[in-house]
């Protein structure tokens, strides 16, 4: 990307992201207008660079969270609540979250994000991992969806356990696929007459 495009883009950016945090507008009720009159630029150079403010919100968020994803797959996987929440804490992504509070339609594209990328995560994880013989793509969902189903229960009352407790729950929830399908095996092997299995 040549220097020219990266600097409007960046530019573009910072417009949106002061519009959200520092004059705390939702990204509900921001215009195109407003952004390029943030970023004093015209309107054809946003749509020269992004279809939409959300493809620049999207853009935005990578940028964001770009230190968060260099992390090892390892860590994000295995402890994914304790990484992220070192990773959030005090970042502009926490001053982003805060300021958009009560916006719908921008939670509503964070969750998007970070479900699409999640689900990246995980089946780059399960295909270099053992697991339960049922499609990969199905079970990165299962993995995602406990994820995003833990941490809405934790928002609820946060001081209920721990982060490192939620990343234990998340693992017995993941691992309990592995013991049913295990437990049905050895069932279905005990359930077989011996002179069957024998012949």
């Amino acid at each position: 990307m040549d220097l020219r495009k990266r600097r409007s883009m960046q530019m573009l950016w910072k417009a949106l992201f002061d519009l959200m945090t520092e004059e705390k507008i939702f990204f509900s009720k921001i215009t195109v207008d407003q952004i390029c009159e943030k970023a004093m630029v015209h309107r054809s150079t946003l749509y020269k660079h992004f279809d939409d403010k959300f493809r620049l919100l999207e853009y935005g968020l990578n940028q964001l969270m770009e230190q968060y994803w260099d992390l090892p797959l390892e860590k994000r996987i295995l402890k994914p609540f304790f990484w992220s929440n070192q990773f959030f804490e005090g970042s502009e992504s926490h001053k982003l979250v805060r300021a958009q509070q009560g916006d719908e339609l921008f939670f509503g594209c964070m969750m998007t994000y970070s479900m699409r990328l999640l689900k990246k995560d995980s089946l780059t994880f399960i295909q270099h991992s053992k697991t339960v013989d049922i499609p990969q793509d199905l079970l990165a969902e299962f993995h995602v969806s406990a994820m995003v189903a833990l941490s809405a229960w934790w928002r609820k009352d946060p001081n209920r356990v721990s982060l490192a407790q939620l990343d234990q729950y998340f693992h017995r929830l993941v691992t309990q696929l592995s013991q049913v399908q295990n437990t049905d095996q050895a069932l279905r092997s005990k359930a077989v007459p011996s002179f069957i299995k024998t012949a």
